[in-house]
């Protein structure tokens, strides 16, 4: 039976679960090719139909909150190709952003140049807003 490994090298087998992105700037996760294999490794090792594991796959992702790295994976062409050929239906406004973007690949490289950029962004804001309350609390105080 072949093997399924997912990008970070770990073996996958009924039992895994999802790596999913915890925003955190430390955090590996699967990346949208990891999500094929997953689907493949349920269908031909686990022996789920088709159906069947597109459902385990969609109801993992729906699990997701948005905007993390697997929210970005519905733009890129070979896991929306791969998925929709398996029958899964993307939301209305990803059908609309991936129309317009089809002909230009810079909308799909911005989506995960922007998820990497917010990945770090977010957390410095969080700190910084913090810090300026912080200093402007106790500035109050004093």
């Amino acid at each position: 039976m072949a093997e399924y490994v997912d990008s970070l090298g770990n073996v996958m087998d009924c039992n895994t679960e999802p790596n999913m992105d915890s925003w955190s700037p430390f955090d590996d996760y699967w990346l949208c090719g990891d999500w094929i294999t997953y689907h493949k490794m349920l269908v031909n090792k686990c022996g789920y139909s088709p159906d069947q594991a597109l459902l385990i796959v969609e109801q993992k992702l729906q699990d997701r909150t948005t905007f993390g790295h697997e929210w970005f994976c519905q733009f890129e062409d070979e896991f929306r190709d791969y998925f929709e050929g398996e029958g899964m239906n993307f939301s209305s406004i990803a059908n609309i952003v991936y129309s317009v973007g089809k002909g230009s690949e810079n909308i799909v490289n911005t989506a995960g140049s922007l998820t990497s950029i917010l990945k770090i962004a977010i957390p410095a804001l969080v700190i910084g807003a913090g810090v300026f309350y912080g200093i402007k609390a106790y500035k109050e105080l004093t």
